[in-house]
């Protein structure tokens, strides 16, 4: 039996009876134990990764701490009519556990089950938003700061009872003011998503922050649980004013608070908010746990490369970090021996990760389709067969333990056809985070096949799982086509000089991981989750103009919108604090995402990549031209030595791959 619960609280009120015709259900009953059991209808807003799920079962031991004392020597009708008056008044709040029993039924109960009043204007159709709350007292700031805060993308503090998902942004947050006798509620918004990590929420604005004060009469109508006044749940057509209210608002006076930050400095404050402000010049402002976080990440990541006698360019440790964090497949590539697999243990146990956290598939010249990979229903024998290689049993795990990072490595993954063995992930990597589902067979096997309990016919892969694969080039391998390319970075790692062996500290033998271990949230907040396109001007026009360049050899050839997209997201999660700038950055994505399409004949590739004189020099060459007209964005050397390797190879070979 599998179990999970959600953390966050939900509010619900005891459904009504079921009155159709022939079909009366009742939403009280006496259960085989001759316990009340009843069924509560869900009014407020369900995590993102909760099933459509309408109501729980509430127990009636859950309400006798709450006063209601159930007599079992009465007859069931009475009994049932005592619960239903006593619950006249009341909303129930609670966290819903879902069981998964061994017949795969799914039973949805309410656990640390609460009881609130309900307000006069209740009513049958009411509907629930739940809207987080921070204060000074509980959040150690003041108002002018988490003003600031909210702006510029930082943390502004933990909130327990809400949900922490990706796709559960609130769109708005409410700020208590605790001087005075009275408190006073203030709105700020819109949100469009969010982060969500040690330093608590952190939040990407829609557009301008705008903010305006919470009406007393919209209090009067929302919902506070308990002692918990970390969040208020507020009925739809409240939010629905809210909403309006703040799209009609003006955009929040942030010279007020920046005088009062920089008055802060001036007097020798050590505010970091104001330490902050005075820093920033011409990039946005980054959360300092973020970059710390991230920092030490990365300090660990190197010492594990430098204790186990591995020499690696530090730009490729970071283009590496970055590609892993933000794409759904990293690719290394490289001469044999230079440390690609090795690389991957390193990454992981920098992380932390233990055991079948990091699990490496070894890809066999045999594999020809996805069974091979995943395994297959047997229906001879009713039972499904799991493939050898350790993927299923490594993403069951990582999908019952989402707070946990999970890395695997498909070792030497084109030693068989990628578009054959890995076809159904090809289609699984281009959906978001939480919506790709891996089919291991049909539904209509599920209850016929013994193990199905163990495999389900379905496995939802979240953002807890990393994938990376290695690769080598020569004439044992097979060569990847468009369809991989677009869901890939691929990072070629340098050879670094054999000097650099004699500078490497003594190998020393390394602990299985470090001691702390990065945990999802964690990761995530490395992350900076944007939503919409950044890349400037000149940026986008530099791709479009490639883009045409190459739709001039073939119109299928060409820069698509995913890799435009995947190219943005890649230079906004550079970190903060690298080595690596984002003209570096760029220049790295021309090689990663855009050069791996050159391949092709000298008669169809001449007058794109030019020819070689025999100095060595690229002549004649568009690309070099178009790089050329818009070096001011990078110098783009690395991408000016794959262009004259292609050139090379061109005159060399008649071809390039």
């Amino acid at each position: 039996m599998s179990i999970r619960v959600w953390e966050n609280d939900l509010i619900g009120v005891l459904e009504e009876p079921n009155r159709e015709e022939n079909q009366y259900r009742d939403s009280i009953f006496v259960n085989t134990q001759n316990s009340l059991q009843l069924a509560v209808r869900i009014i407020s807003q369900q995590p993102d990764s909760m099933p459509n799920v309408k109501s729980v079962t509430v127990f009636n031991s859950d309400l006798e701490q709450w006063g209601f004392e159930d007599d079992y020597t009465e007859p069931d009708h009475i009994r049932k009519e005592r619960l239903r008056d006593w619950l006249e008044g009341c909303l129930l709040v609670f966290k819903v556990e879902r069981r998964v029993k061994y017949d795969h039924e799914e039973v949805f109960n309410a656990k640390e089950v609460r009881v609130i009043a309900k307000h006069p204007s209740f009513h049958q159709e009411l509907s629930l938003m739940p809207v987080p709350v921070f204060s000074e007292g509980t959040h150690q700031m003041d108002g002018d700061e988490f003003a600031y805060s909210l702006a510029n993308r930082k943390f502004v503090g933990r909130i327990a009872n809400v949900s922490h998902e990706a796709n559960d942004t609130p769109s708005m947050v409410l700020w208590r003011d605790e001087q005075g006798d009275e408190e006073q509620y203030h709105l700020f918004g819109e949100f469009e998503s969010h982060q969500y990590a040690y330093g608590g929420f952190s939040f990407w604005l829609s557009g301008e922050l705008k903010s305006i004060a919470f009406k007393e009469e919209w209090m009067e109508e929302c919902y506070m649980v308990g002692g918990a006044d970390d969040v208020i749940y507020v009925p739809l057509h409240i939010y629905q004013d809210m909403t309006l209210g703040l799209e009609a608002a003006p955009v929040t006076n942030e010279p007020a608070q920046t005088e009062k930050v920089l008055t802060e400095v001036e007097s020798g404050s050590k505010n970091e908010v104001a330490v902050a402000l005075m820093e920033e010049k011409t990039e946005p402002l980054l959360d300092h746990h973020v970059q710390d976080g991230e920092q030490v990440f990365l300090d660990s990541f190197y010492e594990h490369t430098r204790e186990s006698g591995h020499a690696y360019d530090g730009e490729d440790l970071i283009h590496f970090h970055t590609s892993m964090k933000s794409s759904n497949l990293v690719i290394l590539s490289g001469m044999s021996g230079t440390g690609k697999s090795r690389l991957v243990d390193l990454y992981s146990a920098a992380l932390g990760l233990k055991g079948d956290q990091h699990t490496v598939i070894p890809v066999s010249p045999s594999w020809t389709s996805d069974s091979d990979l995943i395994g297959y229903a047997d229906t001879m024998h009713m039972v499904y067969r799991p493939s050898d290689s350790g993927l299923i049993n490594a993403l069951r795990k990582a999908e019952k333990e989402l707070n946990k990072l999970f890395v695997i490595c498909f070792d030497e993954m084109n030693l068989a056809r990628v578009e054959h063995y890995f076809s159904q992930f090809l289609s699984i990597l281009e959906l978001d985070a939480g919506k790709r589902v891996l089919r291991l067979y049909n539904d209509d096997l599920e209850n016929r096949l013994y193990n199905s309990a163990q495999y389900p016919p379905t496995i939802s892969i979240h953002d807890n799982v990393l994938f990376v694969g290695t690769v080598n080039v020569d004439e044992s391998t097979y060569h990847f086509s468009d369809k991989v390319l677009d869901r890939a970075n691929v990072l070629n790692l340098a050879v670094m000089p054999f000097t650099e062996l004699k500078r490497l500290p003594e190998k020393k033998k390394l602990l299985a991981s470090r001691k702390e271990e990065v945990d999802t949230d964690t990761y995530r907040s490395y992350k900076q989750d944007q939503r919409s396109v950044t890349l400037s001007n000149a940026e986008l026009e530099l791709l479009w103009e490639i883009h045409h360049a190459f739709q001039s050899i073939h119109h299928q050839i060409g820069i698509g919108p995913r890799i435009v997209k995947q190219i943005d997201y890649y230079l906004a999660n550079l970190p903060a604090h690298g080595s690596v700038t984002r003209m570096q950055g760029l220049d790295a994505q021309m090689v990663q995402r855009v050069w791996t399409k050159l391949r092709g004949s000298e008669e169809q590739l001449r007058g794109l990549v030019g020819t070689l004189s025999k100095e060595g020099e690229v002549q004649d060459s568009l690309l070099v031209n178009l790089l050329n007209r818009y070096e001011h964005l990078s110098t783009f050397s690395k991408s000016r030595k794959i262009i004259q390797q292609k050139a090379k190879e061109l005159k060399f070979n008649g071809y390039t791959f």
